[in-house]
């Protein structure tokens, strides 16, 4: 019988697909704010609202990642701010 938890699967470490980039975390950030912020207001969720703008959001993150070669600080720090900013705009604009 095997022990809980030790488990010598790669996939069990990273995840199923592997180590999530970011754009992928930044995608998801922006859907997770825009969602909850969309609920407090009583707005409505649509795939305009939600899904097109993340699909935008991972393309143009992960074309930056590719330029730059690599995975700065300020990329990590910009998409999350930048991910932060658009779930506001969007939640004031849909509203």
């Amino acid at each position: 019988m095997q022990k809980e938890g030790t488990f010598g699967h790669r996939s069990n470490r990273n995840g199923v697909f592997g180590e999530p980039s970011n754009a992928t975390t930044a995608a998801l950030s922006y859907g997770m704010l825009f969602v909850a912020f969309m609920l407090v207001t009583g707005g409505t969720i649509t795939i305009n609202g939600l899904g097109l703008p993340a699909i935008g959001l991972f393309v143009m993150i992960s074309f930056v990642q590719y330029m730059v070669k690599g995975t700065p600080r300020w990329l990590v720090l910009g998409s999350f701010t930048f991910a932060v900013g658009m779930a506001v705009v969007m939640g004031l604009l849909l509203q």
